[in-house]
């Protein structure tokens, strides 16, 4: 793997490290929670497949936050974490690609950029899956959202030598925290083309360490994608929670604001996956995290997250990762 920066090939040495132990601890079954088989040999991503789901969604999750924190939009640390996954992209046999953006002007001013990853699927229409690399200021961004970036590179190294029926575009948004705007700009920089093509957007943001596994659509738009999730979820006995609202009855579901929002607003399909726990607040539901919560404070790291709640981020990303490399690889039933 060449260099990603110029800084002596120390990033492309680091990324090739943390694969190959989170690889490595994975196919070992150090993670359990799931059945144990042997590794092959060759490609990394032949060994992903082969290992226990969200084995290697956990140890990237934990050693991405640790790394690389804080991860504030137009900064160094968020600079080096979009270099990690694309050197993580590379390392599973994809050529990704670095979208850089600006937004704003003078002191609002925001450059970063997306990192996007294709896999060619048997229908030239597209499934996008995406998570949010950038961070809050304060804590590590375990669970919002390194947990999101670990399943979102072990899904992309799953799929990436089988038959899918749809293309897959698999992105890291940046500057989620500043207003979704990665998401906004590949959404707007795409061709009409492009926008046809595309059939539903997969939100993979803070996918663990809350109460419960859930999947969303936002109120009013079509849920034939979140629907999918949670037959599939039944399917496989995952516990799955959805809000009532998005049942069909008649208030909103609140959702806190994440990259689905630019896809959702020209009414495409979305499923938002997050671990949270859902409480009623005047006649609509919203989505909150564990006890007094941890996203965007200090409390959002490995440490806190693991000791407070033993086995929950390896047993979610263990489901998550099963229930979406099944939907991937899978027809999917559409409806307008």
């Amino acid at each position: 793997m060449t260099a990603l920066t110029t800084r002596g090939g120390q990033l492309a040495i680091a990324v090739a490290a943390v694969l190959v132990l989170a690889i490595g601890l994975a196919a070992a079954g150090a993670f359990g929670g799931c059945d144990r088989r042997a590794a092959k040999t060759g490609r990394p991503s032949a060994a992903v497949s082969s290992s226990p789901h969200g084995g290697v969604a956990y140890a990237t999750a934990r050693a991405f936050a640790r790394s690389f924190h804080p991860r504030v939009a137009d900064t160094w640390g968020e600079i080096k974490a979009r270099e990690f996954i694309a050197g993580a992209f590379q390392q599973y046999g994809y050529f990704p690609q670095t979208q850089e953006f600006i937004a704003g002007s003078g002191k609002d001013r925001v450059h970063s950029a997306n990192v996007i990853a294709l896999k060619e699927g048997e229908s030239p229409k597209r499934l996008v899956v995406g998570a949010h690399y950038d961070s809050a200021p304060v804590g590590e961004g375990y669970s919002d959202n390194a947990t999101g970036v670990g399943l979102l590179l072990e899904v992309a190294a799953r799929v990436k030598n089988r038959p899918t029926p749809y293309t897959i575009v698999f992105i890291a948004f940046g500057a989620e925290e500043e207003g979704m705007l990665g998401s906004k700009h590949y959404w707007r920089t795409l061709s009409p083309v492009e926008r046809r093509a595309t059939m539903g957007m997969i939100d993979l943001d803070a996918v663990a360490g809350g109460d419960e596994l859930s999947v969303a659509s936002r109120f009013g738009g079509p849920t034939w994608l979140r629907d999918n999730a949670l037959t599939a979820a039944e399917e496989l006995g995952i516990p799955m929670t959805t809000p009532p609202e998005a049942q069909g009855r008649p208030a909103g579901v609140v959702l806190a604001p994440s990259d689905d929002v630019p896809f959702a607003a020209d009414d495409l399909a979305t499923a938002v996956f997050s671990a949270v726990s859902w409480k009623s607040s005047r006649g609509a539901h919203v989505a909150e995290t564990s006890g007094r919560g941890f996203w965007h404070t200090a409390r959002d790291t490995v440490e806190y997250l693991e000791k407070t709640y033993p086995g929950r981020v390896k047993a979610q990303l263990a489901d998550l990762s099963l229930l979406l490399e099944t939907m991937l690889t899978s027809e999917l039933k559409r409806r307008p």
